[in-house]
């Protein structure tokens, strides 16, 4: 079938368009390793990504209770100091002293989009990971400067505060969290919020402040609880809470796909089809969105027409 063929001309460009990106031999300049040693002498492994001259940025939660910051580079360990800090975003500015990085290319405001080709680069367990993917979600947090990014690219504990590259190598987000369930529920912050990290105050926050991801019910996002619904499979909750969802947020397309995600996995598809029709509606670069639609194609064996509209 033409849809098909289409589909997997789609995966063999997306593989090809990001082989020579992951393969580049560079990373360990673009993301460091940090460790954060606490008071009695235990340590926290993570990353941080140099944005010029000497500083670098990372997640708050890694630094927490940290009286001494190390940070690996080029095979030497310096000693860091904590900066600016946003501890609700989870972003933290570090100074890095006799460092001399380049600055960091970001990507331009707007451009950020699902299906968007990415690269997530981190250091879990001490060692250099390299991982490829694509934004399979933007999610809404209630802070501005930007969404919340979801990835298909993988990383593990320690790539916190590593960097989410897109295929010109430019920085797209800061690797974060990632959803308890496991599965594919990979998140980084968008680079939107470092303006608002770089006008804060300079370490004044207490160090143990949650940040949003970490906080429970709705100022944590709908989006994490469905997240976890789905890679559990508790699709009768998921509808539920994407009935819920909608309700709060009818123009957001990730409330939709949701529920076209709990309903495809309760077998109503053609109600799955409506819901994943609103959201490439809502959003006509959803990537997701026109993928899971592709999939309905084979589910019910035929084409599925264009949307009459809202």
């Amino acid at each position: 079938m033409a849809y098909g063929l289409n589909k997997l001309l789609l995966l063999g460009l997306w593989s090809w368009t990001l082989a020579a990106l992951a393969q580049a031999p560079d990373w360990n300049t673009r993301v460091y390793k940090l460790v954060a040693i606490q008071a009695d002498g235990t340590t926290e492994l993570g990353s941080a990504v140099p944005l010029g001259g000497e500083r670098l940025v990372t997640n708050c939660h890694v630094l927490r209770q940290a009286v001494r910051i190390e940070v690996h580079v080029d095979g030497a360990v310096m000693r860091a100091e904590i900066g600016r800090r946003d501890a609700y975003r989870d972003m933290c500015l570090v100074t890095l002293p006799g460092l001399s990085a380049p600055p960091m290319p970001m990507i331009e405001v707007g451009e950020t989009r699902v299906g968007l080709d990415v690269v997530a680069a981190g250091w879990p367990g001490g060692e250099l990971a390299v991982s490829r993917g694509r934004i399979i979600g933007l999610h809404h947090c209630e802070c501005d400067g930007g969404k919340v990014i979801q990835t298909s690219a993988a990383f593990d504990r320690g790539a916190s505060g590593g960097g989410l590259f897109d295929g010109r190598g430019r920085l797209v987000g800061i690797l974060t969290f990632k959803a308890k369930a496991g599965g594919n529920f990979h998140f980084a912050l968008p680079v939107g919020w470092l303006r608002h990290t770089a006008m804060g105050t300079p370490g004044v926050q207490p160090a143990d402040s949650p940040a949003f991801w970490e906080k429970p019910g709705r100022e944590s996002g709908y989006f994490l609880a469905a997240c976890d619904l789905g890679a559990q499979e508790k699709w009768l909750a998921l509808r539920r809470l994407g009935q819920d969802w909608i309700k709060q947020e009818p123009s957001n397309p990730e409330a939709w796909m949701a529920l076209g995600r709990a309903e495809r996995g309760m077998g109503q598809t053609e109600h799955a089809v409506v819901a994943f029709q609103r959201a490439l509606m809502l959003d006509s670069t959803h990537t997701e969105a026109g993928w899971a639609l592709r999939e309905m194609e084979f589910d019910l064996d035929r084409a599925i027409g264009e949307p009459d509209g809202l």
